[in-house]
């Protein structure tokens, strides 16, 4: 039985050692028959890399790699075989491992992988004049200028069509992790013109290049690091193109299990890593799969790997808005959305839901059903799978974790009916992590909906929560329908302050009057639940009212309770007069005042 090729994308490596290989090959016939520059974005760990060093052997004019094919289904295509096996000259570059929290380092890190290269071909130096010669020597010991790095490619492209007398194929890989990191560290607009420039000189009108295939996570083109290119083509998640060459499909995956005599519903398999949506195929995540074969058990593998900072980092600041939709995936709906097929990085800076959408879904974080509104770019996105639902719903454990937020310590007191108990705390919740929310403090919104995320999560155990739901007459904000019949429903409102409501806690009974008005207990009593708990919570900034249902009754019980104490003293009292205790005395014992005391 074959080896699986774990940690493995080296093509050259699997195919030697004779590990397991499903067979994507057909993708180098696609690739040659493409445009001149291909842009390829997929999730991370699809295949990318593996895919870019397959066609590196392929292409190499260097290398004999003959072997490494004979068995594949390219192999069969005779006429691409004879014509381009091994028969050009190679420029791979990979940019994987640029991965750096400050511009110097990451500047470092680049001029060091265009050096490396340099270095790997400076057999081209036979054929220099003086003066390249130079330039050359000075990018192999990372003494050039940065108009040479950006340069450097198409130079190299040059200096290997006069070595060969062929035109050049450029492969590089993962391009745009140097943008994606430059985003995250606060330095994106001091490399994108460097890099943009790298790219814009190797692909752009190269009369050296005789293809191009470059692959990434966002669709950054036509903007940003490729802007003025015309000669680009484009495979994302949403095209046809390439669209069942990278993850595994359905066919795919009953092989991989079947070799390795791997009985598992299919259901099951489906419902932890399928979803995936490429061009009208369906596809499976590969690395997960190839991780269930190994460990032999369901788990959470893709989810496990890094990569994960930037769409946590998104959820936790995004807008109300977005929350709002993240609790809606969790629960198994649909959502609606433009996808923008240029997104670059510095998109985000706006905090576009539309560019977030869109980040998600070409990072594998959702995946497309159809579209919604043709010709508009509009479609209905999902949670792809369990596997990356339960990396939501972690996300917003974490979340609460990190805001010291804990749901079922503030809510107990609610489910008990001490509504005091619970105000108190909820105030203190707020004055203390509003700002973990929503930093600008101006959006408090962005609180009370990541509170709701927070209890959709949190609380699914005991309860089925529902928010924003037709529910009665109306929508109520937070439903909590409890699982156990003898616990209590609650109804939660929440009221933003408007100026003509004239007080905070106008706005909150003003709450309250909506939950009783629109009937929003009416869900909760199908469940045969009527002990129902009705609060609102109006809020301005950091200030908070609530009212409830229970108010009138804590404070009939406060009255009933301060009646009899009442009662005890005047007893008590009388007592202390039969004593032959003076009133003074009566007085400081019993709290009564000297009317009472005067009226035994």
């Amino acid at each position: 039985m074959k080896r699986l090729p774990i940690g493995q994308s080296d093509f050259k490596t699997i195919i030697e050692e004779d590990m397991y290989f499903v067979d994507k090959s057909l993708l180098i016939k696609e690739v040659i028959e493409s445009g001149n520059v291909l842009l390829i974005t997929r999730p991370r760990r699809f295949g990318k890399t593996l895919s870019q060093s397959m066609m590196k052997y392929f292409f190499d004019i260097t290398q004999n790699n003959d072997y490494l094919f004979k068995n594949l289904k390219i192999y069969k295509e005779k006429n691409i075989i004879e014509k381009h096996l091994n028969k050009h000259p190679v420029i791979y570059i990979t940019f994987k491992d640029l991965k750096s929290n400050n511009l110097k380092k990451m500047h470092d890190l680049l001029i060091s992988e265009l050096s490396t290269l340099y270095i790997d071909h400076k057999y081209v130096l036979d054929v220099l004049d003086n003066e390249e010669k130079i330039i050359y020597d000075k990018i192999m010991d990372r003494e050039a200028l940065d108009a040479d790095y950006e340069n450097s490619i198409r130079n190299l492209s040059k200096y290997m069509e006069r070595y060969y007398g062929k035109k050049v194929i450029i492969l590089i890989d993962e391009c745009d992790i140097p943008i994606k990191q430059a985003y995250l560290y606060g330095y994106y607009d001091e490399i994108t013109p460097l890099i943009g420039n790298l790219f814009s000189s190797a692909l752009k009108d190269n009369v050296y290049l005789e293809k191009a295939v470059l692959t990434g996570i966002t669709g950054v083109t036509k903007g940003s690091i490729f802007s003025g290119l015309n000669n680009i083509e484009v495979s994302i998640v949403l095209s046809n193109l390439l669209n069942d060459k990278y993850g595994f499909t359905k066919e795919e995956v009953e092989e991989t299990l079947k070799y390795y005599e791997l009985e598992y519903e299919e259901k099951e398999v489906i419902d932890w890593y399928n979803g995936y949506n490429f061009g009208g195929v369906e596809i499976y995540n590969p690395f997960s799969i190839i991780n269930l074969v190994d460990e032999k058990k369901i788990g959470l593998y893709w989810m496990n790997t890094s990569g994960n900072y930037l769409i946590r980092k998104l959820i936790k600041e995004g807008s109300a808005e977005l929350k709002d939709k993240i609790e809606k995936l969790i629960n198994g709906e649909e959502i609606e959305s433009k996808i923008n097929e240029t997104m670059v990085y510095g998109d985000l800076y706006l905090n576009s839901n539309e560019s977030i959408w869109t980040l998600f879904l070409f990072s594998g974080y959702l995946k497309w059903i159809k579209e919604t509104k043709e010709g508009y770019r509009r479609y209905t996105l999902a949670i792809p799978n369990k596997e990356v639902r339960m990396f939501y719903e972690d996300t917003v454990l974490l979340m609460l974790e990190e805001g010291n937020i804990q749901l079922d310590n503030i809510l107990i007191n609610l489910i008990n009916g001490h509504i005091e108990e619970f105000k108190e705390d909820f105030q203190k919740l707020t004055m203390n992590t509003l700002s973990y929310f929503d930093v600008s403090g101006e959006e408090p919104e962005r609180f009370y909906h990541g509170l709701i995320l927070g209890m959709s999560v949190g609380l699914k155990e005991k309860y089925i929560i529902k928010s924003n739901r037709e529910t009665g007459l109306g929508r109520a904000d937070v439903v909590l329908i409890p699982k156990d019949k003898t616990d209590k429903g609650i109804i939660i409102e929440f009221k933003k302050f408007y100026k003509n409501e004239k007080t905070l806690l106008n706005s909150a009974q003003n709450g309250l009057k909506q939950i009783n008005e629109k009937k929003y207990e009416e869900e909760i009593k199908s469940y045969g639940i009527n002990d129902i708990i009705k609060v609102s919570i109006a809020f301005d900034k950091k200030e908070v009212e609530i009212v409830s249902n229970l108010d009138k009754e804590e404070n009939n019980e406060r009255k009933d309770l301060e009646y009899e104490l009442k009662l005890k003293s005047i007893e008590t009292a009388k007592k202390l007069k039969e004593m032959g205790l003076t009133k003074e005395q009566i007085i400081q014992v019993t709290g009564l005042s000297m009317e009472e005391i005067e009226n035994l």
